[in-house]
């Protein structure tokens, strides 16, 4: 309302008749009000402030009254015998009742739905006075549709804010109800008439139009929580030009904010959600029933943004508010006490920056937090370093006398394998060479998988599509040498799970296995050379020239094993590590330090080219090839022996011709990735280390003719 109807409304003198005209007219409808009541749902012992019909002005129930005509309480045939000023000062007194939510004689109330009303006015009653009449007991229409809201939307089924939203309309109410008894000390005293009622009300009007709009917008969609005050804030902002108008729907959402508020300020500052009645963006998804393990599952799946929950002046900040929350909430799970000292109480405001600071605050501050107890109380860096000399094979003199101790054992095929045996094998190893000095070599365990390096990442790549479910529904019953299944598995502990968690621990896996499988490979390759070099003595005549071959077909097998594994070691992971180590030194809270090490592993996969299938099966041939050409010459027990010599020649061959061709297809699709602008170049490397003296290099030009 204006200051100057606000002035003279509140100089005239407060009358409780209209108080008493509305709690007589409710008294005498108490039959009526129970029928309304348990149409709408209500209980019978319901009080209302706001209007009541009997069961057959109910749509749905009964018969309608009269479209335009006498209604209410009392006869109204003598009003066309009145003057219009007599027709005047009546209508006042009815349009006082209806607008306390009381019907009158000459006004008719029609409900159209439990929502909303319409009047008519008496057709008795003179034309002018009749339009005017019902352009003012519009504001009854809207005071029907917003104390049904306040009525309906105060029990706690609509969550707090609607509870909140409704005390702060009552509030409203209150003040319109001083203003209709303050209407009535004028009109008491003479000095009222339609038109200067219609003045008066006239502010009124606009801001029950406002709430009328809103209230219905929320019942209509029956909104709750953030959606609540999305809708009060795009009302406030839509506003801007009316200053009355839009400061009402500020105060509005200000005061409904307030335990959404609260909410947030409970998990931006605490990691705790207090939400009974699920109203808050961040969803709580543990149940409490245990199965919510604290793991990469804990951290990517408890807590998750409903967007549809946000209000729409903290859509932008969602991301911060969900990883604020998060970061505390960690902390709170290792037992740590937790209090920042410059939290400040949030507030809405149309000006969006208020409420933005104080998230950005909380959240640099529980970041940090988190970020020195994992570096600093956890140590996370040493154990990134603990899983380097094991995963990635860094600890060199570890992982030889692991093999010189498992490898009988590991000769078997994967079901034949004692992973007791190989536990115990482990530990031996880890207490007699220089990773016993390791303070956390204890979390190294041993993994067997029934499947290859290239089954395992065709399994990883079907995760999401729909030849998942056809993996999950193999067994694995492969039958594969237990070195190609053998791995080496870290456990970590929490909060040291959310860095190193189950998908981390697969990548290094990936990695271990291809360089394990090498190193295996090489072993072999080198006690070919070694049976070779036992028999030097034997004369090279036509008979015997299987044994140059043999030479030969070693040294190009061990010149690629060799090459591959200092490409992967010194070419990939070193420097991939050095960048890791430079980056962490700069990083400030812990989605950084989680983005930083997957940026570690995925260089790592893909400068190896383990993310690539097709590559990936390639080496993983040659090296088969390679195992073949070993199990074949040593299995001969004597190669001095002439027969078993030229035996052992023809597969050898064979074989030679197997990984010569190969090799040359390998080579040829390095050569292809490397034109791709999204591949690195780093892996031409292959191509310079093993062609380094050329002698692939015309069988490469062939197959680029050919393809």
């Amino acid at each position: 309302m204006s200051e100057e109807s606000l002035r003279v409304l509140k100089d005239a003198p407060a009358s409780s008749k209209q108080w008493d005209r509305h709690r007589d007219i409710t008294e005498q409808s108490s039959a009526r009000t129970s029928c309304t009541a348990s149409v709408f749902g209500l209980p019978r012992w319901y009080s209302t402030m706001n209007f009541v019909f009997s069961d057959n002005t109910i749509p749905g129930i009964g018969a309608a009254g009269p479209a335009d005509g006498a209604g209410g309480i009392g006869p109204s045939i003598w009003v066309d015998n009145l003057s219009s000023e007599d027709q005047e000062q009546l209508l006042l007194q009815e349009v006082l009742y209806v607008l306390c939510g009381a019907e009158g004689s000459l006004i008719t109330v029609q409900p159209v739905s439990p929502r909303g009303i319409t009047f008519s006015i008496d057709r008795r009653v003179e034309q002018s006075l009749r339009d005017l009449t019902l352009q003012i007991t519009q504001l009854a229409s809207y005071f029907y549709t917003v104390t049904h809201y306040v009525e309906n939307y105060c029990d706690f089924k609509h969550g707090k804010v609607n509870q909140a939203l409704s005390a702060a309309i009552r509030d409203i109410i209150k003040e319109y109800f001083i203003m209709i008894s303050q209407l009535e000390s004028f009109h008491t005293k003479g000095e009222l008439t339609l038109q200067k009622m219609w003045f008066f009300i006239h502010p009124t009007m606009q801001a029950f139009a406002v709430l009328n709009s809103l209230v219905t917008d929320i019942e209509e969609n029956e909104l709750i929580g953030g959606p609540v005050l999305s809708v009060l804030h795009e009302k406030a902002t839509s506003m801007v030009a009316d200053e009355a108008l839009s400061l009402l729907c500020q105060s509005l959402a200000q005061k409904a904010s307030d335990p959404y508020f609260s909410i947030l300020e409970s998990w931006i500052y605490k990691g705790m959600i207090t939400d009974p009645f699920l109203e808050f963006l961040v969803i709580d998804n543990d149940k409490g029933d245990g199965k919510m393990e604290q793991s990469d599952d804990y951290w990517e799946k408890r807590y998750e943004i409903d967007e549809s929950k946000s209000p729409c002046f903290l859509r932008k900040m969602m991301p911060e508010i969900l990883k604020a929350g998060k970061y505390l909430n960690v902390i709170r799970e290792c037992g740590k006490d937790i209090s920042m000292v410059s939290a400040s109480r949030l507030h809405y405001s149309i000006h969006e920056r208020v409420y933005v600071t104080a998230i950005e605050n909380a959240y640099t501050f529980a970041s940090k937090t988190l970020l020195d107890l994992l570096l600093n109380e956890y140590d996370l860096m040493r154990r990134l370093q603990s899983v380097k000399h094991y995963l990635l094979m860094d600890q060199g003199d570890f992982i030889v006398q692991f093999l010189d101790l498992a490898e009988d054992e590991l000769n078997k095929q994967i079901d034949d394998l004692n992973p007791v045996r190989l536990e115990s094998l482990l530990e031996l190893a880890l207490r007699t060479s220089s990773s016993s000095a390791d303070p956390y070599k204890d979390n190294v365990r041993v993994q067997l998988f029934p499947y290859g390096i290239a089954d395992q990442l065709w399994n990883i790549m079907a995760i999401g599509t729909p030849l998942e479910q056809e993996k999950l529904d193999n067994n694995f019953s492969y039958c594969i040498p237990g070195v190609e299944g053998f791995s080496f598995s870290y456990d970590v502990q929490w909060p040291i799970s959310l860095v190193l968690n189950t998908r981390a621990i697969t990548c290094y896996q990936m990695i271990f296995r291809q360089l394990f499988f090498c190193k295996h490979v090489e072993r072999q390759l080198c006690k070919v050379w070694i049976a070779n070099k036992s028999g030097k003595n034997i004369v090279l005549d036509k008979d015997t020239t299987g044994k140059a071959d043999i030479f030969s077909t070693c040294q190009k097998m061990l010149n690629f094993v060799q090459n591959l594994q200092y490409y992967m070691a010194f070419e990939v992971i070193e420097p991939a590590w050095h960048v890791f180590l430079s980056t962490m030194s700069k990083v400030t809270n812990v989605d950084q330090v989680l983005s930083c090490h997957f940026d570690l592993l995925n260089s790592i996969l893909a400068d190896s080219m383990l993310i690539s299938r097709s590559s990936l099966s390639k080496m993983t041939a040659l090296l088969s090839i390679c195992l073949k050409f070993c199990d074949k010459i040593l299995a001969t027990s004597d190669l001095r022996s002439h027969q078993n010599l030229q035996t052992s020649t023809v597969s050898v061959k064979e074989l030679a011709s197997q990984f010569f061709g190969k090799l040359a297809e390998f080579l040829f699709e390095v050569s292809v990735m490397v034109q791709d602008p999204n591949q690195s170049s780093k892996v031409a490397n292959i191509i310079y280390r093993v062609n380094f003296n050329g002698f692939y290099t015309e069988p490469l030009e062939k197959l680029t003719v050919s393809k």
